[in-house]
């Protein structure tokens, strides 16, 4: 029964980032459903990181004006990726977390810009703009990994407390 949580969990970060981005405008930006697929991938594998990353992806293509499908695909491939990464890291590392999301939220924007540029018919105008938001997004998806990770832990061990086969 308290596996429900995680849909829970993941509804309201997306509520939360929906909020955060309409009341604060400024540079820094950040992903919470992102941040928080990260470590679930890591906690539970490249399957169940997947499958809940292109649920996730869903979501936000529902709700985000842009390129439908390009969350789908791009948080299915995080999960994925990250979910490989299970067993071969340390996972109390706090640089490592801040490391790795750094390089998954500049693999993300990276795509986007090409998948933007391809659309504007090739304006190379807005590189320099698109790029400082770059650095701002990577920026607060580090400070807020670790957060998320702990957060993201402890639901992890409370649903195991009750249920023996997760």
């Amino acid at each position: 029964m308290r596996r429900l949580i995680w849909p829970v969990l993941f509804l309201l970060l997306m509520l939360i980032q929906g909020a955060a981005s309409t009341f604060y405008t400024g540079w820094l930006a950040f992903d919470l459903p992102l941040l928080a697929l990260y470590a679930f991938a890591m906690l539970r594998g490249e399957k169940q990181g997947a499958l809940v990353g292109l649920g996730v992806g869903f979501l936000q293509d529902a709700m985000t004006v842009g390129i439908f499908g390009y969350h789908m695909l791009s948080r299915a491939a995080v999960g994925f990726l990250v979910g490989l990464m299970k067993e071969k890291v340390v996972k109390d590392n706090a640089a490592f977390h801040m490391v790795v999301i750094a390089l998954c939220s500049l693999g993300i924007r990276f795509g986007y810009w090409w998948l933007e540029l391809i659309r504007s018919g090739g304006r190379w105008g807005i590189f320099f703009s698109y790029l400082w938001a770059s650095v701002g997004f990577v920026v607060g998806n580090m400070l807020l990994v670790v957060p998320v990770v702990l957060i993201v832990k402890r639901v992890y061990q409370w649903i195991k407390e009750e249920d023996i086969s997760y």
